[in-house]
């Protein structure tokens, strides 16, 4: 047996993926990162993601340790104990002759030149906007890059700044993976991302991303304490989605979730850890999101989100973030919502693979002007047969975050009328535009679905296979 049963079953969405296998997975566990950080909370959701995915060994050399890190250590190796973590003053204090299969620069990039033979990541950012690369030796970043980002700690009540680190954090993670599984094609070409117009560009150069940030209005932040964000599904989306938007500090966070925490979770489930196993997720996310922010509001539905009890759950709610398992709760969502007007940021995965739009209802297209019909049962790959990438639906639920705080704030460009497609394997965004289908069944012209009394009873077979 290449791996222990218990690990078979915390890596499962991996090892049923070819790509990745029992011996990828167990490359892995082997495998040893360093993360270089002006601070831990630039840090906090790559490292949480790189335990996840099973990275064995990380060193972690941050300019700033604040209190909270012992219960960050305490919390990855919760998530995790195979984990063996440890933090440096600095890069240079790496144990002699340590082996490193990469290393991640996040706005602190002064030690490349200790490391230069190391795969690097590079990832710089500012509120709502990041830049990133990856390259096969650190000596090939950029000599004109400056040592440290500033802003840092000014930016830590920053919406902005809370967003840009959680997309940044999961596309790092699956670059370190792709380098450790050499696999896929690596970001040598830099990626710029601007979150508050929802745009993607490779090529672009760092004077570019530096010569301006994205302001944020004083104002922004009482909209957003006073707000109220519904997540459907506590699992893979939402576990980001509740991070970013508890960091970003939305007032209230309500979370609908009927499972309990499962090991096969804990590959990608962030706010849940092995302690928590047989817990109800929803209160496991309230333990992980009070720890963060002790001032957020979490409201619990621990229920089945059905027909009956939709409009009754979403109508106190300013914005609902998708963050469900199965197409027939998201046809249900999307309905619920058009019928309650009551706007959606959508999101869904599969292994390498990520969609995402927001419904503003009277506004834009809505899933079923993408998506007319639900597929039929066993026409569509289930849950349980085809896994998922840790990281991916971190990147997705990182993506609804953000567009749920333009929408209460009323800042920025929505993907309302878009479809973000995104490729892990290429590390690729593409934007299509969307119309609104006036055939539409439920937002159209003479609409068909006037109430939740249609077919939303098909389900994953599988109920551990919460993505």
């Amino acid at each position: 047996m290449i791996l222990p049963k218990e690990q078979l079953y915390r890596y499962l969405r991996h090892i049923i993926m070819p790509e990745i296998s029992g011996p990828g997975q167990k490359k892995l566990i082997e495998s040893t990162g360093l993360v270089i950080s002006s601070s831990l909370d630039c840090a906090l959701p790559l490292l949480y993601y790189l335990t996840a995915a099973g990275i064995g060994r990380i060193y972690v050399a941050a300019e700033k340790f604040n209190q909270e890190f012992l219960y960050l250590k305490e919390n990855l190796e919760d998530l995790n104990p195979d984990l063996k973590i440890e933090f440096l003053e600095d890069a240079t204090a790496l144990p002699t002759g340590e082996k490193l299969d990469f290393a991640v620069f996040i706005n602190n990039f002064k030690a490349a030149k200790y490391l230069k033979e190391i795969p690097a990541i590079l990832a710089a950012t500012r509120p709502w906007k990041g830049y990133m690369r990856t390259v096969k030796r650190a000596d090939l970043l950029d000599d004109t890059l400056p040592e440290t980002i500033d802003g840092d700690y000014s930016e830590r009540g920053s919406a902005g700044a809370a967003f840009s680190r959680c997309l940044a954090g999961t596309l790092c993670a699956i670059e370190a993976v792709k380098l450790c599984l050499n696999m896929g094609r690596l970001l040598e070409s830099p990626l710029y991302f601007d979150l508050d117009d929802m745009e993607f560009k490779t090529g672009v150069s760092w004077n570019e991303f530096i010569k301006a940030d994205i302001p944020e209005h004083p104002l922004e932040k009482e909209k957003l304490s006073r707000s109220k964000v519904l997540i459907v599904g506590t699992g893979g989306l939402g576990s980001l989605a509740a991070l970013a938007l508890t960091l970003a500090g939305v007032g209230t966070i309500g979370l609908v979730d009927i499972d309990t925490v499962e090991i096969s979770n804990l590959n990608r489930q962030i706010l849940h850890t092995t302690s928590r196993i047989g817990m109800p997720k929803v209160e496991s996310a309230e333990i992980f999101l009070k720890k963060i922010n002790p001032e957020v509001n979490v409201v619990k539905y621990h229920t089945r989100f059905d027909r009956e009890n939709a409009l009754e759950i979403i109508k106190d709610y300013d914005v609902i973030i998708d963050g469900v398992d199965n197409l027939p709760t998201r046809y249900l969502l999307n309905d619920a919502c058009v019928l309650a007007g009551k706007p959606l940021a959508e999101a869904g995965v599969l292994r390498f693979e990520g969609l995402g739009m927001t419904v503003v209802p009277g506004e834009g297209p809505c899933y079923r002007c993408v998506f007319p019909k639900m597929p039929p049962p066993g026409s569509t790959p289930s849950c349980s047969e085809t896994g998922v990438l840790g990281p991916v639906p971190g990147v997705m639920g990182s993506i609804e975050a953000a567009e749920a705080a333009k929408i209460l704030t009323g800042r920025g460009k929505l993907l309302s009328g878009r479809l973000l497609i995104f490729d892990a394997m290429e590390l690729d965004f593409k934007l299509p535009d969307l119309k609104k289908d006036p055939g539409c069944p439920v937002c159209g012209q003479s609409p068909s679905i006037r109430g939740l009394s249609g077919e939303y009873d098909f389900v994953c077979e599988r109920k551990e296979n919460n993505l």
